[in-house]
């Protein structure tokens, strides 16, 4: 089972500007990017903090004219980031970046425009582009505490994140090898499916709401769910709490299960699973969980330990015969 991004994929976006919708009509395409821009990190960026200060001519331009108060960093339960800052004339604003999701909950939109917002992101899914949501509101009573204004919808901006040259091939090479390729993302399920088309891999994949038994989908939710995923070529929409329960199915189903994992909360499936795999970058906790420490990125190393294990063991065997 292995992550999609920066693992099957290069973990390196980027942004299409033709593609960005623009959802008021008095601001254009480069102010989306800007107040974009105005919701990433300068420094220690992750690769969409990156992507987007990147898009400016300057990475400095996301700062000038304004104070920073307080910024809100990316947390996985929030799935967005959001600054607090002072413009040139004293006003105080707020504008948030993150999951479309989050940021429409935040806004609240009216059903008009949340259903076109909908549409839009389908339609950047089936194109497996993510989407990247921003909003922004004023702070009229000026503190970072404040709830401040109603949010506004600001654009949305297509993410490209391609995979990697080797991973077709490598996914190819386990197969023959007798090893099944599941991908476990956290990204839409439409996402998933065309990342998996790319790769050669199978579409036939589910929302994490199948595991839990909870597919609205009446031909899905009449098959048990140890089947579905024993079946799946991988899940979309997942939360790391979700990959336990995946290799927990799969190891009651007598399969040997390889869990690959980067962040804390995968750290209970990587310890867990038969082979736990910290890919490259992967955080203490998930590197003290895992059996393999990866030290490049992809899953080529994967295949290649697995021919070489192969090798060894057939030596011995060799050898006591």
């Amino acid at each position: 089972c292995s992550d999609k991004t920066g693992t099957l994929t290069l973990n390196k976006l980027t942004v299409d500007k033709n593609l960005i919708e623009v959802f008021p009509k008095n601001i254009d395409k480069d102010t989306v990017v800007l107040l974009a821009a105005r919701a990433s990190r300068i420094e220690n960026q992750d690769a969409i903090d990156a992507c987007i200060v990147g898009m400016l001519g300057d990475p400095k331009e996301a700062r000038a004219g304004i104070t920073e108060v307080h910024f809100l960093p990316f947390n996985p339960v929030d799935k967005r980031t959001a600054i607090t800052y002072i413009d040139e004339d004293g006003d105080w604003h707020r504008c948030s970046k993150g999951a479309p999701e989050q940021i429409i909950e935040l806004c609240d939109p009216k059903a008009d425009v949340k259903k076109k917002a909908h549409s839009i992101i389908d339609n950047f899914a089936e194109r497996g582009l993510r989407s990247l949501e921003v909003a922004r509101q004023t702070v009229p009573e000026k503190t970072k505490e404040s709830a401040g204004g109603p949010w506004k919808f600001v654009g949305l901006l297509p993410l490209f994140d391609p995979p990697r040259h080797d991973s077709a091939e490598t996914i190819r090479r386990a197969l023959d090898l007798g090893v099944n390729v599941k991908m476990i993302t956290g990204d839409q399920l439409a996402i998933g499916k065309e990342t998996g088309r790319r790769l050669g891999m199978g579409t036939n994949m589910y929302p994490s709401a199948t595991l839990l038994g909870q597919s609205k989908d009446e031909s899905i939710s009449s098959i048990p769910v140890d089947e579905l995923i024993e079946k799946a070529d991988g899940f979309a929409g997942v939360f790391p709490e979700h990959k336990y329960e995946i290799v927990k199915r799969l190891q009651e189903r007598k399969h040997i299960c390889g869990m690959t994992g980067d962040g804390v909360n995968d750290a209970p499936a990587l310890k867990k699973a038969d082979i736990g795999i910290a890919v490259a970058d992967a955080t203490d906790a998930a590197r003290g969980a895992s059996d393999i420490v990866l030290t490049e990125p992809g899953l080529s190393v994967i295949v290649s330990a697995v021919l070489t294990s192969r090798a060894i063991f057939q030596r011995m065997k060799n050898y006591t015969i």
